[in-house]
């Protein structure tokens, strides 16, 4: 089942990345690039710490789910807890603190944007992780269940875009905007796709993505497919100047949700002509997504909108020093 996670590292630099990555299949699979492919059942097992099924990768326990929950509109209900050791009991029994996370990502996302959405994870990420998203059924583009770190969240009674807390569930939304099957045919190969596979399948012809892989991505595809883990600084070295951030050199997938999240919190479009400016700027030729980046930056309840120190102007730079998958 594919997934798309978003990591937290002390400190981010693509040694320490490719060291800590070395387990994952990275580079394997026809147009793979979401980077997590193990498996797991729509009931992931939890032990609490040592021996978690769920997210467990490499013999090392990379978070531990508390609690499940259904998405009606604005609502949430208790699906299931999970078995967790002691030192998780407080996180799993404050439903209060659940409600408030919940209560954000609403307030942040608009609701007629969150249909694609169906079930809420509230999980501790150990230091490792702060948000996921997965398809619920890998052959059903439609339904996602999206998972937030209960040890990131911050203030969560003020909406800061410039926040962690926010920045991951922007993030964690674009994936499925540009993932869900309004925009990609589940299934197939790379081989009979007419357009980029995904992963999850065939982009549209139309899709954000399918856009987004033409104008930055095509011409390099290849080359990419090619690069061992080890390579991957270099590639970023190479054509640094068509990604927002470093870490969105590692996938088409990571650079589109890059790419939305600077879209959303940055002031003002970019004015240079530089692959990167393109793509965010490519954002602005969709009065859906503009629609969608003012409902966000409107909402009220922020408590104030900058650009945030992730990006800077005419130099690229990492987000809180975490890595995505």
């Amino acid at each position: 089942m594919k997934k798309v996670s978003l990591y937290l590292a002390v400190l981010f630099t693509f040694v320490l990345f490719m060291a800590s990555c070395d387990r994952e299949d990275y580079f394997e699979g026809e147009g793979d690039y979401n980077g997590l492919n193990d498996d797991w059942g729509d009931e992931p097992a939890n032990d609490g710490g040592e021996g978690n099924d769920h997210g467990h990768q490499g013999g090392e326990s990379d978070f531990v789910i508390l609690t499940t929950y259904s998405i009606s509109g604005n609502q949430i209900t208790k699906i299931k807890d999970y078995d967790v050791a002691q030192q998780f009991q407080f996180d799993q029994d404050d439903v209060g603190k659940h409600q408030k996370m919940w209560d954000y990502y609403a307030s942040l996302i608009p609701l007629e944007n969150r249909g694609y959405i169906t079930e809420f994870v509230v999980f501790h990420g150990e230091g490792n992780l702060a948000g996921y998203v997965e398809p619920i059924d890998e052959n059903d583009l439609s339904k996602w269940r999206m998972g937030l770190a209960i040890d990131v969240t911050g203030d969560l009674d003020n909406r800061d875009i410039k926040e962690e807390f926010a920045y991951v569930a922007i993030h964690e939304f674009a994936h499925v905007l540009t993932l869900n099957s309004s925009q990609v045919d589940v299934g197939g190969s790379e081989g009979n796709c007419a357009n980029f596979h995904t992963g999850e399948g065939c982009s549209k012809s139309n899709s954000y993505i399918n856009a987004f892989f033409e104008l930055g991505w095509k011409d390099i595809y290849d080359e990419f497919r090619a690069l061992g883990e080890s390579d991957l600084h270099d590639f970023y070295q190479k054509y640094s100047d068509r990604f927002v951030t470093d870490y969105a050199a590692s996938n088409p997938g990571e650079d589109i949700a890059e790419v939305f999240s600077v879209f959303v919190t940055q002031d003002n479009a970019p004015s240079g002509n530089s692959i990167a400016d393109k793509k965010i700027n490519l954002m602005y030729n969709y009065p859906e997504l503009v629609s969608l980046r003012n409902e966000i930056r409107n909402d009220p309840t922020l408590r104030e909108i900058q650009p945030g120190s992730w990006v800077k102007t005419g130099r690229k730079q990492r987000v809180f020093n975490k890595k995505f998958f």
